[in-house]
């Protein structure tokens, strides 16, 4: 006969086989919107440091034209 410990074992390995690929893919799809997060700023720095390189080299332009 199917003692309650036989009866509770299964459901708690069932209920674990259900969960963990639950869990184990949202960690995943988490950590891969943190990546896109990290690039996606990485993007913006580097436009925002172009954009800086660009406005010092017309100032220089600017400064030497008036010296």
């Amino acid at each position: 006969m199917i003692n309650n410990w036989e009866i509770i074992l299964a459901i708690v390995i069932v209920g674990l086989s259900v969960v963990m690929p639950i869990f184990y893919s949202y960690q995943k799809k988490l950590k891969q919107r943190k990546i896109e997060e990290q690039i996606k700023e990485a993007k913006y720095v580097t436009e925002k440091e172009k954009i800086r390189v660009y406005l010092d080299q017309i100032n220089e332009r600017t400064r030497s034209k008036y010296r």
